[in-house]
């Protein structure tokens, strides 16, 4: 009985290090596709106008300053502010790229009045 759990255990390692490498070697692209021609919205825009983007659909593009250590929502600064952007609520998770540059597609909501993207996609 031992040598079954034993053995259970040592292939459940080894199938979550391989699952969780494969996963993600050599993949730039998550969730959905993002289109080649959406324009990019800053930060700032969003910012200073959230109820003008509550519910719209938006492109960010900036460097990924934190991030959830699942990989599911990352804080992306893009030089004229930063934006939080949760993947939690798509199911959509990234490798760690803290320092990397990414663009990230979703819908504006507001979260006690401040504004997030809820990600749907994200292309490095």
């Amino acid at each position: 009985m031992k040598h079954i759990v034993f053995v259970m255990v040592v292939l459940l390692v080894l199938g979550t290090i391989v699952g969780c490498g494969s996963a993600s070697a050599g993949k730039s692209a998550f969730g959905k596709p993002i289109s080649a021609d959406q324009a990019i919205t800053s930060a700032k825009e969003i910012a200073d106008s959230p109820k003008a983007f509550e519910g719209k659909d938006v492109l960010v593009k900036g460097k990924i300053t934190s991030e959830c250590p699942s990989g599911g929502w990352v804080w992306i600064n893009d030089g004229t502010g930063d934006i939080y952007v949760n993947m939690h609520p798509t199911n959509v998770f990234i490798p760690q790229k803290v320092g990397s540059t990414v663009k990230a597609m979703g819908k504006v909501v507001l979260e006690q009045g401040r504004p997030q993207v809820v990600g749907t996609g994200l292309e490095f």
